[in-house]
């Protein structure tokens, strides 16, 4: 099991490939996803033991810091994160959802596993950057009190570095939305 996860968002996509191959040459961590994102962009997640992925996050900060956009690393990540990223989450109870929307992907990844963590909620989906015109979702899925709380946990990063765009909460969704968005 992955102990915490690193997040990179570059504003350069041959400085972002290029940057794989620096993050797993520093330490010894898992490359889990990395890409070219709207607009332009590029974006990684790797993970690893907390020391290994604040290494390589140390050494990528030092080597392309000018063409990172935003950049974090979690320690203790929420096992459910993963499931959410690759839309395999298991929802057996359909309640209120809370959706947060993001400009950058380590601001929603931070958002998806603040929230997860505050509150009882499942985490449903992540998405990141790509045909959605460079932005980032997240859906919880909880009763609505848990909703709430774990959206108003989720959007402070974002919020504190202006990467939030919105966010909703939707105390009863009609049926129709559920098969939409899970």
């Amino acid at each position: 099991m992955e102990k915490a996860v690193g997040i990179v968002e570059f504003r350069s996509i041959a400085v972002g490939i290029a940057a794989v191959d620096i993050i797993v040459k520093a330490s010894n961590v898992n490359i889990i996803d990395a890409k070219s994102i709207c607009p332009g962009k590029y974006y990684i997640l790797f993970s690893g033991g907390t020391s290994e992925v604040q290494n390589s996050y140390d050494t990528i900060l030092y080597e392309s810091e000018k063409f990172i956009i935003d950049a974090i690393t979690i320690p203790n990540i929420y096992p459910q994160l993963f499931s959410a990223l690759t839309q395999t989450s298991i929802i057996n109870e359909f309640k209120a959802i809370g959706i947060i929307e993001t400009l950058t992907s380590p601001s929603i990844f931070y958002a998806a596993d603040r929230a997860v963590k505050a509150s009882d909620v499942d985490l449903v989906e992540i998405r990141i950057a790509r045909a959605i015109g460079g932005k980032n979702t997240c859906i919880v899925n909880g009763d609505i009190s848990s909703v709430k709380e774990s959206v108003a946990a989720g959007i402070v990063y974002a919020q504190d570095r202006d990467f939030l765009v919105d966010y909703r909460i939707i105390a009863s969704p009609h049926p129709s939305l559920y098969r939409a968005v899970m």
